[in-house]
This record gives structure tokens, sequence and C-alpha cells, in this order.
């Protein structure tokens, strides 16, 4: 680009130099077309190179301020100029120009072509009072970079106090600014009006905007519950940037109880809509996980004894295992006897809670929070492929058949899980032997699918033939089950 800029002054300045040349050698063209007995056509060259003469310095002058002044001052402040300035200085280069041609060239009386645009200028002024504002606000607003093309802004409705208007900009002109509302709908705005208008600009200082989601819990969850829970919905929504950090915090108590604000940022405010519904989805999916209720205003009210919440929380666990395939194929009574052995287990965040090449025998639910399956690559660094989220498991093929864990796991946040081992699982499948080969079916279709996330870490993996043949075998082999 700089470059093009170069190349066209370089042009402009051969064409100045042409037209110096002529200007030398006009007095002997002249003569010698007055001696061919051409003087009209004489005086129309003349007059011609003149033009021509006016016209290329202009155009030098142009050439000058575009290569030279325009990215001295943006290398200066930082940014581009206003395209509404240069505008205006391309407009005065053409006018003096064009009044140069006309009292130099041309012989007509400048004094009086400047008195008679004058009074033609305060005619037309009074008529056009309102655009000349338009055009003045304009490059006050550019000059000071109140937006720039792109930029999402909030503007206060003077027709309708109290109500507002949120457009992105997509043309800002002479005489006004024209949005596109979310709706699709192309609003006009004077560069007047919006220079006295009130207006908030989502894309500055920077293009990330931070958006908000209230949710409203019981009194009786605890804080340290409420932020985990609520952190690794925020974390596990797609669009949330890392960068600033999501925050959570208590905004106030109400009769509903105590409300909560999920603070994140968005990469820009025209996702904002999607990512904030579907931080709204994940919350509500981490919180019916979690057996957590959103609180509303309440008249009932109802005590429940300590072995009917023992009851309830084993329910929620009942629960989480029908979630997971592996075990949807068991009846509730097996199911009941899981949920009830099954033991919780807490971590802080960034721990690991299994590490990838370890020996196991167990499998984890997650509960709360939310966690991070690691793959070394081929230079054996840890690599992030998935998350985890509330209602998620880990560890079944080790829990199943006793492999060494395939993956590393990570807590991203402070995360509650159960934990299923075999010893809880062995009497079950000694009774119900038959539960092998169902579960045996589920796993091959979980095993192809992680041989897909290694396969796509880049790593070496080796296809097995007949694999629910096989896995049904190494089940039976490493619980000591035997058909007779």
């Amino acid at each position: 680009m700089i470059g093009n800029r170069w190349k066209k002054l370089i042009i402009q300045i051969i064409l100045v130099l042409c037209a110096v040349l002529l200007i030398n050698f006009q007095t002997d063209l002249q003569g010698l077309f007055t001696s061919w007995g051409w003087e009209k056509l004489a005086r129309v060259l003349n007059t011609l190179i003149s033009i021509i003469a006016w016209i290329s310095f202009g155009w030098l002058a142009s050439g000058l301020i575009q290569t030279l002044l325009w990215p001295s001052l943006e290398k200066r402040l930082g940014y581009p100029p206003p395209k509404l300035l240069k505008n205006i200085v391309t407009s005065v280069i053409i006018l003096t120009i064009a009044l140069s041609i006309f009292g130099f060239v041309l012989n007509a009386p400048i004094s009086g072509l400047i008195a008679g645009s004058s009074v033609l200028a305060a005619v037309i002024g009074l008529a056009v009072t309102r655009m000349i504002a338009d055009v003045f606000s304009g490059v006050a607003l550019s000059v000071e970079r109140a937006y720039n093309l792109g930029d999402w802004l909030e503007i206060e409705m003077r027709s309708r106090p109290g109500s507002s208007m949120v457009g992105k900009v997509v043309e800002i002109n002479w005489r006004a600014t024209r949005l596109q509302t979310k709706a699709d709908e192309i609003v006009v705005i004077p560069n007047s009006e919006l220079a006295r208008t009130k207006f908030i600009n989502f894309s500055a200082p920077e293009r990330h905007y931070r958006a908000e989601v209230q949710v409203p819990l019981s009194h009786n969850i605890p804080p340290e519950r409420a932020k985990r829970i609520l952190m690794a919905a925020l974390l596990n929504t797609p669009g949330v940037m890392k960068e600033p950090k999501p925050e959570i915090t208590l905004r106030k108590f109400d009769p509903r109880g105590v409300i909560w604000c999920l603070w994140f940022w968005v990469s820009d405010y025209s996702k904002n809509t999607l990512v904030t519904k579907t931080v709204q989805e994940n919350v509500l999916n981490h919180l019916q996980v979690a057996g957590i209720d959103l609180s509303y205003n309440r008249v009932d009210q109802c005590s429940v004894a300590p072995e009917g919440w023992e009851q309830t929380r084993e329910l929620t666990r009942t629960e989480l295992l029908k979630r997971i395939e592996i075990f949807a194929v068991m009846g509730e009574q097996p199911l009941a006897r899981i949920a009830k052995a099954m033991r919780k287990k807490e971590f802080g965040t960034k721990e690991f809670i299994v590490s990838q090449g370890e020996a196991g025998s167990s499998l984890f639910i997650v509960e709360e929070g939310l966690v991070n399956v690691l793959i070394k690559d081929a230079k054996g660094k840890n690599k992030w492929v998935a998350h985890i989220p509330p209602g998620g498991f880990f560890g079944e093929m080790a829990l199943l058949t006793g492999e060494l864990r395939t993956a590393s796991v990570q807590a991203e946040t402070a995360t509650i899980c159960y934990e299923i081992d075999k010893e809880i699982l062995l009497p079950i499948f000694q009774e119900n032997p038959e539960l092998l080969g169902k579960i045996s079916e589920v796993m091959a279709a979980r095993k192809a699918q992680l041989r897909k996330i290694k396969k796509a870490a880049g790593e070496q993996v080796q296809v097995e033939q007949k694999e629910t043949t096989t896995l049904l075998q190494k089940m039976r082999n490493f619980f000591g089950i035997k058909l007779w």
C-alpha cells in the first residue's frame, strides 16, 4: 500500500515536470502556430497548457498530502485520520485550483467571483443551515473518533425519553450516520442530531464487551458451591473469553433468594445475544445436574427430615447414573446399589484427577465444576482436547477392563466427582453376568470415539477388529466372570 502511494507520487512529479517543460516552450509553440496562421489554435493551446499545469500542481499537492502528511499524522495520533477530514482537504484543493484557473488562466475577476460566491454562499447557507451543521458535526465526531465503522452504539431517542436504540455503524458520510439494527433495519441519523445526543459505544475503547446474567438461587446454597457451579457453566460456554476472566459476584439479597451476578466478556457486541443465551442454557443444565432449582418467590414452607434429605441426595445420584450410557442399561436395583456405594470426592482448581498412562480401576462422574481432558501429543506435552461438564464421566475403560488411563483429566475449576471402583460393580456382575454383554456394546462405541480424538491430537492409533467381542472378553477376565 505504501509502495503504491510513492509510485503514484513519482508519476505526479513527472507530470509536473512535463508541465513546467511545456510552460518553458509555451512562447515558442505559440509563435510557431502563429507563423503558420493558426492564431486561434495557438491561443487555445496556450490556455490548455496553463490549465494542465495548474491541475498537475494541484494533483501533486494532493499526492504530497496523501503520501507524507496523512501517514505522519496517523503515526503521531495512533489511528488513521478521519475520512471526512481527508475529503474536506481534497475539496479545498480542488476549489483553490478551480479559482486559480478562472483568475489566472481565463482572466476572470477573482474578487468578483469571491464576492459573488460569498453572496451565493450566504443565500445557500440560509437554505441549508442544517446540512452545514451536519457536515461540521460529522467532522467533529470524526476527529474525536467517537465511533468508527463496525462499532455498536446505543443511542438515546430524544423523541421518546427513556428509550434507546442499538445499532451497528455501517456508513459515515458528510451529512449523516447510518446504523443497522439487530432487526436488519437501516436508520439514518443526521450528524448534528447525533452530536447533541447521548450515546454509548459498546465497541470502544476495546471491541470486546462485558455481558451480564443474573441467577437467583436459594439462601441455603453455600456461596462456594454456588460460585463453583456458575463458574463451571461460564467456562464451558463457547464464546466466553478466557481473558479478561469471568467473574461471579453476589449482587443482592432478594425475597426470591440470593441474586448472583455472572460477568463475562465476548469478543464483539454482535455476539452478545447468542453467547448470553448459551450461558443461560449452560447455567440451567449445570444446576439441574447438581439437583438445584432456580429460586422464585414462594409462599409455601415445609421441613424435610435429615433422612428425607439423604433420600433426595440418593435420587440425585441415581439420576446422574441414568445419564451415563454404560449404567443406563442396568435395572433400577443395581443403579440404587451403585448410587449408595459410590464415593464423593473433591478436587481443587488445576488439580489432576487422573494422569495418562497410570493404572486405575475406577470411573468418575462429574457432579459440580468443570474438568479438562488432556492427551499427550507427539512431543509428550499435554494437549487440551475437550471439557467434561457436570453429568459427564471418564475412566470407564479402567473401571471395566483394567486398562491404563488413556488420557489425563484436570479440574478446570473446583470440582466434585463421584468415584465408582471395581469393588462396587463386582457383586452386581456376579449376580447379573448378562449385563457385561450390553455394556461391552456401549463401550465399543465409546472407545471408537476416544480413538478419533487421539488421532486428531496427532497420535498413531491402531484399530482393533471385532471390538465388542474383544471388550467383552477383557471385562469377563477383569471381573473373573466365567460362563459355565
